[in-house]
């Protein structure tokens, strides 16, 4: 493709516009742009979420941080026998603990036995829920 000729001899094609719709020295390209200060989600949560917050466990109560407490209940349901917060707990271990050994992050389930125990335990949480009943019963633990 032959450049173009722009008024005043200049060159004008891609990725070389024309002198006249050029920015000037210091003019903005998005003036209505983000404003200067503006927090991104990712800091609010950030801020958000390492805020304390009053917290009584077993009747003793202690100061916190709100991503404490909400590791703390996944915990808590994970090993109560809720299947989505097991599973989730599974995944956040996985992504955040590896293994001491230097091994890279792996999937889960990493062998048969551990294949063999979760659809066990996903059967029975199918029939629980079929049945209309919570999965509480200690005897029915895995």
């Amino acid at each position: 493709m032959a450049d173009r000729k722009a008024p005043g001899d200049q060159r004008v094609g891609f990725g070389v516009p024309p002198q006249f719709s050029q920015f000037k020295p210091g003019q903005s390209g998005n003036p209505g742009g983000r404003p200067k200060g503006a927090k991104s989600l990712k800091s609010v949560l950030q801020g958000e979420l390492a805020q304390e917050i009053n917290l009584s466990e077993q009747g003793v109560p202690s100061k916190v941080t709100k991503m404490e407490a909400l590791a703390k209940r996944l915990v808590g349901d994970a090993l109560s026998g809720k299947a989505r917060p097991l599973t989730e707990l599974l995944r956040q271990i996985n992504l955040h603990l590896p293994d001491s050994e230097g091994a890279e992050k792996q999937d889960l389930p990493a062998s048969e036995d551990d294949v063999r125990l979760l659809l066990k335990y996903a059967s029975k949480a199918v029939d629980a829920q079929l049945n209309g009943k919570e999965n509480n019963d200690p005897s029915d633990k895995l």
